[in-house]
């Protein structure tokens, strides 16, 4: 979170079209925090996309869009590829090696207890190559935990997996950071009684 993936991802399509070049945006429809299929960055630019629901099989997908369009699709731009399944990024692997399409993924690493996404860990075991975007802690360390924030500011601990938000129920930290906050509240929890 924070590293403006999303704004990357927007800017790579807006290139891709001043070029002529065929890409469809796509986002899993678990993401609610937009009510319409758009992908939608912080900084307020957007762009309208494609649901991938549960149950999409990616590669069949891409056959349909490529019999509709014509044509081959040269690129695949998947926002918040952490909630995908490892099916289905074995389906984008597909598109890749049969078609000779490009996809790039963007997403989260692990969730806010540090684990990794079901999508994220199959992207790391199959991916042609793996880029990371940083982003700075307020110390001043490069950020790798998206800790969940409560409402008075304490890091949630416990919970599901996915709970969509934004700045409001996230904060990118450094390790260091998260395990320091986590210990202070973990002493603050436990104060002696007298």
């Amino acid at each position: 979170m924070g590293s403006a993936k999303t704004a990357l991802l927007l800017t790579t399509a807006y290139n891709f079209e001043e070029r002529g070049m065929r890409y469809v945006c796509l986002k899993p429809v678990v993401d609610t925090r937009e009510k319409i299929n758009v992908i939608r960055s912080r900084i307020g630019i957007e762009r309208e996309c494609k649901w991938i629901h549960a149950d999409t099989d990616l590669y069949m997908l891409a056959q349909d869009l490529f019999e509709q369009s014509m044509c081959v699709i040269d690129w695949f731009l998947i926002d918040e590829a952490q909630f995908l399944t490892s099916a289905q990024v074995d389906q984008l692997a597909r598109v890749v090696d049969d078609y000779g399409s490009n996809v790039i993924c963007y997403g989260l690493r692990t969730d806010f207890q540090t684990h990794l996404f079901e999508g994220s860990k199959r992207l790391f075991e199959i991916a042609d190559t793996i880029d990371e975007i940083k982003s700075t802690c307020t110390c001043g360390r490069k950020t790798i935990v998206n800790a969940r924030i409560g409402a008075n500011g304490d890091f949630v601990t416990e919970g599901a997996q996915v709970e969509i938000g934004g700045d409001d129920r996230y904060i990118s930290v450094c390790r260091r950071c998260w395990r320091n906050k986590r210990i202070e509240q973990a002493t603050k929890n436990t104060l002696p009684l007298i």
